[in-house]
C-alpha cells in the first residue's frame, strides 16, 4: 500500500483529501509542519502545502529528492508560471492551484504513481549509486562502474530491498537458484564493495546473517 505524507494547513482541506485518498485505499499520514517531512519515516508520497514551507521550500524539496526519489506534488494558493517553474526544476513533479476539486488531485497522484512504478521496474537508486537494469549498468556520483552479470544481480536485490537485512540464502537463491556455498557469496561481496569504492561503506555485513545496504554508517 501506498502511504502519502500529507502536510497542509487548511484542516477542513485536509480532511476532504484525507477521506477520498483513503476510500481509494491509500494510507494517509497528516503532518502539521514542514519538519514533519523529515521527522516521519515510511512514507513514499509526498504532498504539502507551499505556505508552510515558507522561503526553505524549494531547498527541502530538494533535499527531499537527493535522499529518496518519491513523487512530491505541491499546494499553493498563488498561481505565478515563474513560481511554478522553479519547483518543477527543484524535482516537484505536479503543482496544483487552490482551489481544485480533490478527485483531480486524487487522479494526478494516481497517474504519478504510474510513471513512478514503471521507472522503479527499470531504475534503482540509493545515496549516490544509480542501478539502470534495462542498460545492465551502474552509476556511482556520476561516474559508470563496470560490474559483472553477477555483482549486478546482487547490488539489484540489495537496492531493491535498501534497509533491510538480506539473509545470505535469500541472495544465494535469488542470484544462482540454488544454495551455493557461501564463501563463494562472501568473495563477490567483497569484490563489489570495492568496486563501489566511498559509496561501498553502505555495504555492511552481519556476521553469520547476510547483508544490508544502508544510510546507517
Amino acid at each position: 500500500m501506498v502511504k502519502i505524507l500529507l502536510i497542509e494547513d487548511d484542516k477542513s482541506l485536509a480532511e476532504e483529501i484525507y477521506e477520498v485518498f483513503t476510500d481509494y485505499g491509500f494510507d494517509v499520514e497528516l503532518g502539521t509542519s514542514r519538519d514533519d517531512i523529515f521527522r516521519r519515516n515510511g512514507y513514499s508520497f509526498l504532498i504539502f502545502d507551499l505556505a508552510l514551507l515558507g522561503m526553505k521550500g524549494l531547498e527541502i524539496c530538494q533535499a527531499v529528492k537527493k535522499r529518496r526519489d518519491i513523487p512530491i506534488v505541491v499546494l499553493s494558493s498563488v498561481c505565478d508560471v515563474n513560481v511554478k517553474v522553479k519547483w518543477f526544476e527543484m524535482g516537484a513533479d505536479d503543482f496544483l492551484v487552490k482551489p481544485f476539486s480533490t478527485r483531480e488531485l486524487l487522479a494526478r497522484c494516481i497517474a504519478i504513481m504510474r510513471r513512478y512504478r514503471e521507472k522503479l521496474r527499470n531504475v534503482l537508486e540509493f545515496e549516490g549509486m544509480i542501478l539502470k537494469k534495462n542498460e545492465g549498468r551502474v552509476i556511482v556520483d556520476d561516474k559508470s562502474v563496470d560490474l559483472t552479470k553477477i555483482e549486478l544481480q546482487i547490488l539489484e536485490l540489495l537496492m531493491r530491498y535498501q534497509e533491510e537485512v538480506l539473509p545470505k540464502e535469500f541472495i544465494l537463491d535469488r542470484v544462482w537458484g540454488s544454495r551455493k556455498n557461501a564463501r563463494t557469496l562472501d568473495v563477490y561481496i567483497h569484490r563489489l564493495r570495492k568496486k563501489l569504492g566511498k559509496k561501498g561503506k553502505h555495504l555492511k555485513t552481519l556476521m553469520n546473517v547476510g547483508y544490508i545496504l544502508t544510510r546507517n554508517v
